[in-house]
């Protein structure tokens, strides 16, 4: 395994390990902390779980059971280390991608999935662990929105941060697989004044009236 290195996530009570030549969390991450909501006794899935970082934020809350889903092993050794050291709750890492995951449907859902298409990326990009958390290489919106759709029960939650130029697609794929939009919220840099992340609440076979929160600023 590559160097590891023990950091934390938003105070120093909250102890992770990372991989350095791995995806780290960043503050799309710790925004998404922030805006998820988690109810007592409710089960939530991370899709794309990496260390099993939001599960470390899910873990402050009176949950059932935390079920972190990862394609690459090696993300899933260093996320285990983390559920072995620092989660007290049950709390299950599955190697799999998520569209081959077969479990009971679930309360809630979050994730901090790749941004980027293949198209708008460049192909002499090497694909490392780093580019993989970034680029839809394993995993596109789409698959993403589909397969929450499937794995949450109705009424179920999906917490989700993304870029704000892929707005028109979260709401259409949402609209196609049964999830209506509820929250949003945009969060801007203030150096420029523009729109740099997108947080989103979404609910299973609900009609909502979508609400957008006040905006934040970084």
């Amino acid at each position: 395994m590559s160097k590891i290195r023990k950091d934390y996530f938003i105070s120093p009570d909250q102890p992770i390990y990372q991989r350095e030549d791995m995806f780290h969390f960043n503050t799309d991450t710790k925004l998404l902390a922030g805006f998820m909501k988690i109810k007592k006794n409710e089960t939530v899935i991370d899709v794309g779980t990496n260390n099993a970082v939001l599960l470390l934020a899910c873990d402050k809350f009176p949950v059932k059971q935390l079920i972190g889903v990862e394609i690459l092993k090696e993300a899933c050794e260093v996320a285990q280390k983390n559920v072995d050291a620092f989660i007290s709750h049950p709390c299950q890492i599955i190697n799999l991608p998520i569209q081959e995951v077969q479990i009971e449907p679930v309360e809630v859902i979050i994730s901090n999935p790749p941004y980027f298409t293949q198209k708008e990326t460049n192909p002499n990009i090497q694909m490392d662990f780093r580019q993989l958390g970034r680029v839809e290489i394993n995993l596109t919106l789409e698959e993403l929105i589909c397969h929450v759709s499937r794995l949450l029960k109705s009424n179920g939650r999906f917490y989700m941060v993304h870029r704000p130029n892929r707005i028109q697609d979260i709401i259409n794929y949402c609209t196609q697989y049964n999830l209506g939009v509820k929250t949003i919220q945009l969060v801007y840099d203030h150096r420029d004044n523009e729109a740099k992340s997108l947080l989103i609440e979404a609910v299973k076979e609900r009609n909502c009236q979508c609400k957008f929160l006040s905006p934040l600023y970084i």
